[in-house]
């Protein structure tokens, strides 16, 4: 008798880990229990991928809440996994994934079974999320009934605003989005300039969100008083920690300047110009250098007014010197531009 006596124990142990189990998905996914059961698969892998089920195994008894495919994209292949209709429909999705995949390998493991939504609401609903999923290098558009999760890395920056316009809306018919996670692409290294002249100021590189650029943009505007904005920035991921006070500090520097630019390449920020004076040309480095987020290092090159005349000045002078001394003298008389006062350089 002592052997069986364990049993018991082992049951009660095994429900209630179960009953536990079933509170956490109900806490984390809703109340009710249609919607906790699509957002925990959702959330998870495909069923077909996680449960070995038999070919015998009617296709309506792996999800009987609910109508399940998905397409995962991975490498210089697509997965299909999940429900389809008939026979029929899974030819026309086969044609789908080859239009919007010409080049990608196509595994069908999709199997026909009865209780989909309506055939052109669930068709334009995969159509949809096969669109989606074209824009990314990798990823996955999955379908419950006709609500759609889509997640992973866009191709690019037009790619990644074409997802972001798509799924605001609208819709195909009957179809809503339950969660979406497509990042942009990864930008190594994290590069933006700010190039400032007499009448423009030229953003370009990469800012980690939409947010983010408007943020500079309207930094810029508050900061430089030059007519035009030349925005070429575009939305990628790889931004490093404290990025955006980076190029605030950095913004705020290049402001001082009469021309000049700036440029953040992962963690290493660089400026160069012409400042109105001396003083200010010190002013700029060392604010820089106070304002930067710890691990940023800089590197300055800047020049000012006064110095730059005096270069300019030498830098006509000097050559029709040499000129002449190599001629001894001896070449036609030319005369040399006139000389402007010297400025104090200390």
């Amino acid at each position: 008798m002592s052997e069986f006596r364990p049993r018991p124990w082992l049951l009660c142990i095994v429900l209630l880990v179960a009953a536990a189990a079933a509170i956490g998905v109900r806490g984390g996914f809703g109340t009710e229990p249609s919607f906790g059961t699509a957002q925990a698969w959702l959330v998870a892998s495909p069923v077909a991928d996680a449960v070995k089920v038999s070919e015998t195994t009617p296709a309506s008894e792996v999800h009987p809440s609910g109508y399940v495919w998905s397409a995962t994209r991975i490498g210089s292949g697509i997965r299909l996994r999940g429900q389809v209709p008939s026979e029929e429909d899974r030819r026309t999705v086969l044609g789908m994934v080859k239009a919007h995949f010409p080049d990608l390998e196509a595994e069908d493991r999709l199997k026909v079974a009865p209780g989909a939504p309506p055939k052109e609401q669930w068709l334009g609903a995969v159509s949809f999320g096969l669109k989606q999923l074209s824009h990314l290098t990798r990823g996955s558009a999955r379908l419950y009934n006709v609500t759609l999760k889509i997640d992973g890395e866009a191709r690019s920056a037009a790619d990644y605003a074409d997802v972001k316009k798509a799924i605001s809306g609208p819709l195909p018919t009957g179809l809503t989005i339950m969660a979406e996670n497509v990042r942009p692409p990864m930008a190594d290294p994290f590069v933006f300039v700010a190039d400032l002249d007499a009448n423009e100021l030229s953003l370009s590189g990469s800012v980690p969100s939409e947010g983010a650029r408007q943020n500079v943009r309207e930094l810029s505007r508050q900061l430089f008083e030059r007519p035009g904005l030349d925005d070429r920035l575009e939305v990628a991921s790889g931004a490093p920690k404290n990025w955006d006070a980076a190029v605030t500090a950095a913004l705020r520097a290049l402001s001082r300047l009469d021309s000049g630019k700036i440029s953040l390449s992962g963690l290493a920020v660089t400026i160069e110009g012409v400042a109105p004076d001396k003083g200010t040309a010190i002013a700029v480095s060392y604010q820089l250098r106070r304002d930067l987020p710890t691990l940023f290092s800089t590197s300055e090159s800047i020049r000012w007014k006064e110095a730059a005349i005096s270069n300019d000045v030498a830098s006509r002078v000097v050559p029709r010197i040499k000129e002449l001394a190599r001629s001894d003298g001896q070449g036609p008389r030319v005369k040399l531009p006139k000389l402007l006062p010297l400025f104090d350089s200390d």
